[in-house]
C-alpha cells in the first residue's frame, strides 16, 4: 500500500497537470486566438490541427500525451507507488484533462492523455491503441479512430489485468482495472456527439479546416 501522504500528493499533481489546457495555451500564445471559438469548439489536438495547422496540432498532441505519461511515471517510479496508485494517477490525469479547473471544467476528450498514462501502465496496450491512428488515417475520422483504438487497447488491458498476465515480460495487476474500466467509459461518453454525427454522416473529416478568425481575448 502506498504512503497516504504521497498518494494524495501524486493524485493532486495528476489532476492539476492533467488539467493544463495546452490547446488553449498554444492558440493564445502563438496565434492570439481562443481555439474554443473555432471548429468544434474543443481544446484538443484535433481541433487545433484543423484550425491552426499540423505543427500546432502536433505540439498539443505531444503535450497532452506527455501529461498522462509524466504523472503516471511519477506514481510508478518516483514514489514507487503500488498498482492502485499508478492506475489512479492515470485515471485522475484523464479526468483533469476532461474537466480542467483552469478553463471552467470544459476540456478535451481524454484520448491523448489516456494514451500517455497507458504507456506507463501497459506499454503493449498503448502500442495496440495506436491502431486508432491507422483507422483515422484511412477513414479521415479522428473520432472513429480514437473510439476504436481506445476501446480495443483498454479492453485488452482489462483482460490482462483480470488474469494478471505477463505480456512480453510486462506484468499486469488486478489493480489496473481502476484505469481499464472507467477510462473507456469516459472516452466514449466524451465522444457521444461524435458518435451521433458519425451515425448521421455529418462528422467532420480530418482534412476539413474551418476558416480561422481571431477570437476576442478574454480577461
Amino acid at each position: 500500500m502506498s504512503d497516504p501522504v504521497a498518494a494524495i500528493v501524486v493524485l493532486a499533481l495528476a489532476y492539476f497537470v492533467g488539467a493544463i489546457p495546452f490547446g488553449v495555451i498554444i492558440g493564445r500564445v502563438f496565434r492570439g486566438v481562443d481555439i474554443r471559438s473555432y471548429g468544434s469548439g474543443g481544446s484538443g489536438a484535433t481541433n487545433v490541427n484543423r484550425t491552426l495547422g499540423p505543427w500546432a496540432g502536433g505540439g498539443v498532441l505531444v503535450a497532452d500525451v506527455g501529461k498522462g505519461l509524466i504523472v503516471t511515471a511519477i506514481a510508478r517510479y518516483a514514489v514507487e507507488g503500488d498498482g492502485w496508485l499508478i492506475a489512479a494517477a492515470g485515471t485522475t490525469a484523464v479526468l483533469g484533462h476532461m474537466f480542467p479547473v483552469y478553463i471552467r471544467f470544459k476540456g478535451g476528450k481524454g484520448v491523448a492523455t489516456g494514451l500517455g498514462a497507458l504507456a506507463i501502465i501497459s506499454p503493449i496496450s498503448a502500442a495496440i491503441a495506436l491502431s486508432g491512428v491507422v483507422i483515422a488515417a484511412i477513414t479521415k475520422y479522428v473520432s472513429l479512430g480514437s473510439i476504436i483504438g481506445s476501446s480495443v487497447s483498454l479492453g485488452l488491458l482489462f483482460i490482462f489485468s483480470v488474469f494478471e498476465m505477463s505480456v512480453f515480460g510486462w506484468d499486469h495487476e488486478l489493480s489496473y482495472l481502476l484505469f481499464a474500466v472507467p477510462v473507456p467509459i469516459f472516452i466514449i461518453w466524451s465522444h457521444r456527439k461524435n458518435v451521433d454525427r458519425l451515425a448521421k454522416g455529418d462528422e467532420s473529416r480530418l482534412e476539413n479546416k474551418p476558416a480561422p478568425r481571431r477570437a476576442p481575448r478574454t480577461p
